[in-house]
């Protein structure tokens, strides 16, 4: 039982920001100029909650972007001193910044007594995915068009959360297949007290985003989320619910550090 709770928690934190992959769609006729993201230096950690419960830490931090326009990012996630939670997650991405694709991939996680780790690497020019697991050694995949993890999907809700009345598919794709997810930037706006801001209110953008779960959705989770992305150029996510059973698992923008040109925090 122990074990179960751990992986239910884990695999919320997950479908929020860490696992898989997907394609960007565009579902409207227009598509609208994305704002420039990749802020190198930035840091941006999050509490991620049950009501007042924390559960556990996320941190993604932005690294240098490079002459061809390569940017990395890290993330990790790592559960609260509480009962029935131990596990750890790092994440390093490769994204190529003019398109907000991926281009290498690594996640290691330890969860107990067990550890996981998958990697690949996605050639644009010849459209071939490499991917390697505890199981599955260099298994090569053809004609595979562009891609992104999930946290590419935050930078992109980020690059995008101006498109209001735009809808994004995106497919998430796993060892059984590609789920879709989907992205709609709403007219809604709404003011967020931000803690890593002393609890000042921050006006955000409303973004509405429905993943597919399958047949084994943890904790009654049903594949719903919102996002509350800062309705500024800066774009920054100060707020992700992710829908269970009763009530939601939340992200909760704490600290954030390597910003100091977004208006919000002057």
């Amino acid at each position: 039982m122990k074990r179960i709770f751990r992986w239910s928690v884990a695999t919320v934190v997950a479908m929020i920001l860490l696992s898989g992959s997907c394609v960007l769609r565009d579902m409207a006729q227009t598509t609208p100029t994305p704002k420039n993201v990749f802020q190198p230096g930035e840091e941006l950690v999050y509490n991620v909650k049950y009501g007042f419960i924390k559960l556990g830490t996320v941190v993604i931090q932005t690294g240098s972007v490079s002459r061809n326009g390569l940017v990395s990012a890290h993330m990790q996630f790592w559960t609260a001193d509480v009962p029935f939670l131990n596990t750890r997650t790092t994440v390093t991405d490769q994204f190529d910044s003019r398109d907000l694709t991926l281009r290498t991939f690594q996640e290691h996680t330890q969860n107990g007594d067990q550890t996981f780790n998958k990697v690949s690497s996605y050639d644009p020019t010849t459209k071939t995915l490499t991917y390697s697991d505890d199981q599955v050694k260099n298994q090569v995949s053809q004609n595979i068009e562009p891609y992104d993890d999930a946290l590419g999907i935050l930078f992109n809700m980020r690059a995008w959360s101006g498109a209001v009345g735009h809808k994004y598919l995106f497919h998430v794709r796993g060892k059984d297949g590609e789920r879709p997810v989907t992205v709609t930037f709403t007219n809604q706006t709404e003011n967020q007290e931000v803690a890593a801001l002393d609890n000042k209110e921050v006006r955000t953008r409303v973004l509405e985003g429905m993943m597919d779960m399958g047949n084994s959705a943890p904790l009654g989770a049903n594949g719903g989320f919102t996002a509350y992305v800062s309705d500024d150029d800066a774009a920054v996510p100060v707020r992700i619910d992710m829908k269970i059973a009763v009530g939601s698992i939340s992200l909760e923008l704490d600290k954030i550090k390597g910003r100091n040109d977004w208006a919000a925090a002057r």
